[in-house]
């Protein structure tokens, strides 16, 4: 085994009696070796140098005393030499003996300084002790034969061995060092240029194997033998798994960014949060009052982003021969929607959130596609570089919704038609009425007129009867033609209670045929509606005309009602009730699909109409059995959203 000792510790080496208790005793033995010396050199005839024997004492007190402890023993020494060498040869003479009391005053004050350099570089080397055993780090050493030598607390938290577990134990066997390459060449480096480092795997006391990065250094002797090597170790076992774990995240990533279907965009915000910083520096705390002002700055700030890669999706989507050229500007893809922009820039600087939208974009052939997008945010405050975007194509789905609300269009205008047919009893009775009116007063005004003498009061009476039963038809056949109008439609506020009483007056005939008594409610606090009038009478008048129909086979009293009533959380709340047969179970679920009707000669396009009306209103159409029978339709009108859309 090597000479190398271990320094004062107790993870280098065990300790056989307390240190305390150790320099106690030096301190004595060197306390009466001195006063021995004394007394042979002051009370005995010998004529030898004596006092030399005092570098022992200050050796002694050297091994275990303090730096005041030497200083204080080679004075004392000196001190007592001297008055030795006086009181046995008086007032010195320059003799032999003389010369013998230079040499051991020479010879004691040589030691003492020696002794004082040799303890100031033993607390140095104590100091780097304490330091390699308060490090985290595991540092241990071994000798040529392999054999552990010194084992610091770093080395015990890494392994779990403690020292005394560890000391006297070859390396090999008590770690089973691998690694990943050939041993060989980490020697050859080792002792050729005597460092080396990588990493190695070691075993733990628990059998578990840890990744250990270890940095090894040869020390020599000073002939250039080499005596130890240093190894000092990094536990890197989590940092290796993480770093593992975030390179298969990032091969998925990078596996679902290429297949995906949705095309995908990574984006480089940092100019743009550059610019952002540069403005905060200036005092701009608003960024969204900033936009307002400034509305260039969303131009400029388009121009700054860059698209730094595409999956294959895009290549496809935007008509690109390969990805490099879609990498760029985002301004040459985004051209023309600084509003949707400007949101995607104020979600950025909150940091917060998911930014996503409709908007378009112009593929490389310059055709136009609408798209939906969902933009990321970083996950980190300084991750602006790799903002990921995924975009939809939806350019196909708008010109088929376009085309679904055209059919929906000629459809509910055929269920008007259709409703104006089977109102046509109705219809022909509220126009023959005032007809009628009007040829009796014409006829008693030409009465009036033809008499001998013409009673003119009365004739104008007549005429001014005529006249009103005239505008009371024209009324008439307004409401019908503005019902079967294919004008387009616009949003306004109307009355309600106004648009009920139009309702009611379309199908007099029908009420009044079938006996039933109808009632309007619309309450006082009831807010005036806002969307497209004609919309929403065909909406009234199909559910009203439903209730007369389920009312129709039923005995007993017939009642109808409409009433309507603010409601806090849709706005405006409107319900027609009725005491008719109810809704079927069966028919429940299916109530407001399209071709679903309880009727053999009904289309089934009156309550899927209705719905669609309402919903495009942003409001909702629903259907309740009432207990005592019936049922009750609600739908609801929420008046602010109504007023946006319209906006």
């Amino acid at each position: 085994m090597s000479r190398f000792r271990p320094l004062h510790s107790h993870a280098y080496a065990p300790v056989a009696r307390p240190r305390r208790l150790v320099a106690g005793v030096l301190m004595a033995a060197g306390t009466l070796l001195a006063l021995g010396v004394f007394l042979v050199d002051t009370f005995t005839p010998l004529q030898s140098a004596v006092a030399v024997v005092y570098v022992v004492v200050v050796l002694l007190v050297a091994a275990s005393g303090s730096r005041r402890a030497i200083l204080g023993a080679t004075i004392g020494c000196l001190v007592l030499t001297a008055v030795a060498y006086l009181r046995g040869h008086g007032w010195p003479e320059v003799d032999a003996s003389m010369l013998r009391c230079a040499v051991s005053l020479g010879a004691i004050g040589i030691t003492g300084v020696l002794a004082l350099r040799n303890h100031e570089r033993m607390l140095t080397i104590a100091g780097q002790a304490r330091l390699i055993e308060l490090t985290h780090d595991s540092i241990f050493v071994r000798d040529m034969d392999d054999v552990i030598v010194l084992w610091n607390g770093g080395a015990e938290q890494l392994y779990g061995w403690t020292a005394h577990e560890a000391l006297g134990r070859r390396a090999g066997d008590l770690l089973g060092t691998a690694f990943p390459g050939e041993r060989g060449e980490a020697d050859i480096a080792l002792f050729g240029a005597g460092r080396w480092e990588g990493e190695v795997f070691q075993r733990h006391r628990d059998g578990r194997i840890v990744i250990v990065e270890a940095r090894c250094a040869l020390l020599r002797d000073e002939y250039g033998r080499a005596r130890v090597i240093l190894e000092a170790g990094t536990d890197v076992t989590e940092r290796r798994a993480a770093t593992a774990a975030l390179a298969d995240s990032e091969r998925r990533y990078r596996s679902m960014f290429e297949t995906a279907r949705v095309s995908f965009w990574e984006e480089d915000y940092s100019l743009v949060m550059d610019r952002v910083d540069a403005l905060r520096a200036q005092g701009m705390t608003d960024f969204a009052a900033y936009i307002e002002a400034h509305p260039e700055f969303v131009t400029e700030a388009c121009s700054l982003t860059q698209v730094t890669d595409v999956n294959e999706a895009a290549v496809r989507m935007l008509g690109a021969r390969c990805r490099e050229d879609l990498i760029g500007p985002l301004d040459r893809l985004l051209p023309g929607s600084e509003r949707t922009f400007a949101r995607v820039l104020l979600k950025i600087v909150d940091g917060s959130g998911v930014a996503e939208g409709e908007t378009y974009l112009y593929n490389l052939c310059g055709e136009r596609l609408t798209v939906l997008f969902a933009l990321n945010m970083p996950l980190g405050p300084a991750r602006y570089d790799r903002v990921l975007v995924s975009v939809v194509d939806i350019t196909e789905r708008k010109r088929t919704e376009r085309a679904v609300i055209a059919m929906q269009a000629e459809l509910a205008q055929a269920a008007r038609v259709t409703a104006l047919g089977e109102m046509s009893a109705s219809i022909a009775h509220e126009v023959n009425q005032p007809l009628a009116a009007i040829v009796t007063h014409g006829e008693a005004s030409l009465r009036w007129l033809r008499r001998p003498e013409p009673n003119i009061d009365e004739a104008c009476i007549a005429i001014e009867r005529v006249v009103r039963d005239a505008r009371r038809a024209s009324e008439v056949v307004h409401r019908v033609r503005s019902l079967a109008s294919k004008e387009p439609r616009q949003h306004v506020r109307f009355d309600l209670a106004a648009l009920v009483e139009e309702c009611a007056q379309l199908l007099d005939g029908e009420i009044a045929l079938h006996r039933i008594v109808l009632r309007v409610d619309v309450g006082r606090d009831a807010p005036a509606p806002r969307g497209d009038r004609v919309q929403l009478q065909q909406v009234v008048v199909n559910l009203m005309a439903n209730a007369v129909r389920a009312m129709s086979t039923v005995s007993g009293p017939r009642h109808l009602v409409v009433r309507a009533r603010a409601d806090a959380s849709d706005g405006l709340l409107v319900e027609v009730e009725d005491s008719g047969t109810g809704i079927p179970e069966h028919i429940a679920p299916h109530l407001f699909d399209a071709f679903v009707t309880t009727r053999g000669e009904g289309m089934g396009m009156g309550l899927a109409i209705c719905r669609s009306t309402v919903e495009s209103h942003g409001g909702r159409l629903w259907a309740t059995n009432r207990p005592g029978g019936g049922a009750t339709f609600h739908f609801t009108l929420p008046l602010a959203e109504a007023a946006e859309a319209h906006a």
